[in-house]
């Protein structure tokens, strides 16, 4: 542990008793306190700090039952176990102090014995005596909460960058972080040395953030700041109601008391004259991108595009018709038919977002000329590839147009125009994709930015090797590798290329 946080964990363990008898003797809160109204009590303040924690949170993402909630320097851990109670949630909750930590495990086992005699679910929270800087050691899993929490706790964390790192990583993708902290207007060497003593010294405060500097913190760390409040008002009123409370409390026999009087008059003062501050974040962790990807087989064109991606941080949803259902870290794959609304709607129902769909369906029977093709190949090729295009791309925009950016739409396929015998069928389908890709960027670009991609015979893969196979060797000399559809695919991502056809290779067919 680091040295100054030694200090600051000995402090508080010291300062445990006297904040119970003067701070919130019946729930023993320990932060800043919001206020309706002058003349609110501290207790129903410290109440309504929580509940409008809680609210925003709601608004970002609500909590449930599968929620999973991390409660940075929790105390006693009282609002860590209301939420969970009220909400079904489990949780974990971490502070610096063994006396903090020592009351919320005894107020969680008599709470959940009571709850089992009232035949009530036990609250799902747990307990660790930890430092803030520490999290990485403590939890080795990375993405494990939809929501952390902290309350007036974090300006004592010693490395507040380990600690935002941290959150970060524990942060499930699309998770809140909520907090309420300290603020510090000033440099600490602007303060007089009786005020420094009196803000910093008594709690081991070393180092704050303006309002404007810890929005720009969370920021650089990759949390996008939804909502900021600076509330010094409130914390004005809580404490000069503290401070007022504590004439009762002085003695002579310990100045503990008569300290802690003087620390939150100081407190006072440097919000009044704009040293301090106090404010409420609720900043979010973007959700990962995510991708819909046709093709399941080993060698098919669209796992080897979702391999890439996936190296890339999205989320992969791969489907087929044939495919096993497959879950693994930020990669799935189904069984879908795209040529049926039901089983795309079953797909569908398991995304939470698409940013980019590749539509890359194809089938046998496709191949050979007019008299050739049979009845069955006609129908499975062009509903794989025309009918099943217009059904998924209904069904995405129907589920996903209110996202804030445009997905990316993706048909790979040969060149339009003329065709030789055996592949005339796929000139017919190729100029129907084009029209839609036209269609669909003219009527809906606020949801949509569609892109036809000619690939032309790619090996290896499932497909081209197939074709290969079934017209002659010669024609591996005018295949191309897949990476060149994944350097397509990136110029998509990065904007590069305007919606629409995009330059056909000299080896397309």
């Amino acid at each position: 542990m680091i040295k100054q946080e030694k200090v600051t964990r000995e402090k508080f363990n010291f300062l445990k008793k006297y904040y119970d008898e003067t701070w919130d003797e019946g729930e023993h809160t320990l932060h800043v306190g919001l206020f309706k109204s002058a003349k609110d009590s501290l207790t129903k303040a410290y109440k309504q700090a929580t509940e409008h924690l809680i609210a925003n949170i709601e608004t970002v993402v609500p909590l449930t039952r599968s929620s999973t909630v991390l409660d940075v320097g929790c105390g006693t851990g009282k609002t860590l176990i209301e939420m969970c109670a009220k909400f079904g949630c489990s949780g974990v909750g971490v502070d610096l102090s063994d006396e903090q930590i020592k009351d919320a495990r005894i107020y969680l086992r008599a709470l959940n014995e009571e709850r089992k005699d009232k035949k009530l679910p036990r609250v799902r929270v747990q307990f660790v005596r930890a430092s803030g800087s520490e999290l990485k050691v403590v939890f080795k899993d990375g993405e494990m909460f939809s929501h952390v929490i902290s309350q007036d706790a974090i300006m004592l964390v010693a490395d507040k960058q380990a600690l935002y790192e941290s959150i970060y990583g524990l942060l499930k993708p699309g998770g809140v972080f909520a907090l309420a902290d300290f603020l510090a207007e000033t440099k600490q060497n602007e303060l007089s040395d009786e005020a420094h003593d009196l803000v910093y010294k008594l709690v081991n405060w070393t180092e704050g953030f303006s309002f404007k500097m810890y929005q720009k913190v969370l920021a650089a760390t990759g949390l996008k700041v939804i909502k900021a409040e600076q509330l010094d008002g409130d914390m004005i009123l809580t404490y000069a109601k503290l401070a007022k409370k504590m004439k009762a409390h002085e003695s002579k026999s310990d100045v503990t008391y008569s300290e802690l009087k003087k620390r939150y008059e100081g407190i006072v003062a440097a919000v009044e004259t704009g040293k301090m501050g106090w404010a409420m974040l609720v900043c979010q962790k973007p959700a990962r991108k995510t991708a819909l990807i046709a093709g399941t087989k080993t060698k098919s064109i669209g796992r080897f595009v979702a391999m890439a991606l996936h190296k890339l941080g999205y989320e992969i949803w791969l489907y087929s018709r044939s495919a096993e259902k497959i879950d693994k870290a930020g990669w799935h794959e189904r069984a879908c038919d795209i040529t049926s609304e039901k089983s795309i709607d079953k797909l569908l129902s398991e995304v939470k977002r698409v940013d980019i769909t590749m539509m890359l369906a194809d089938t046998e029977g496709g191949h050979g000329g007019l008299t050739e093709l049979t009845e069955d190949g006609i129908k499975a090729c062009v509903g794989a590839k025309l009918i099943g295009s217009a059904l998924l791309s209904k069904m995405l925009i129907k589920r996903f147009s209110e996202q804030p950016e445009p997905m990316k739409f993706v048909w790979c396929a040969g060149k339009t125009g003329q065709k030789p015998m055996s592949l005339m069928l796929y000139g017919l389908i190729n100029a129907g994709i084009a029209s839609f890709v036209e269609e669909l960027n003219r009527h809906y670009s606020q949801s949509v930015a569609a892109y036809y991609l000619p690939t032309g015979l790619i090996s290896p893969s499932t497909i081209g090797d197939e074709f290969i196979k079934h017209n002659g060797l010669e024609m591996k000399k005018v295949a191309q590798p897949p990476t060149v559809i994944v350097s397509q695919v990136m110029s998509i991502l990065e904007d590069k290329i305007a919606p629409g056809m995009m330059p056909m290779g000299a080896k397309v067919l």
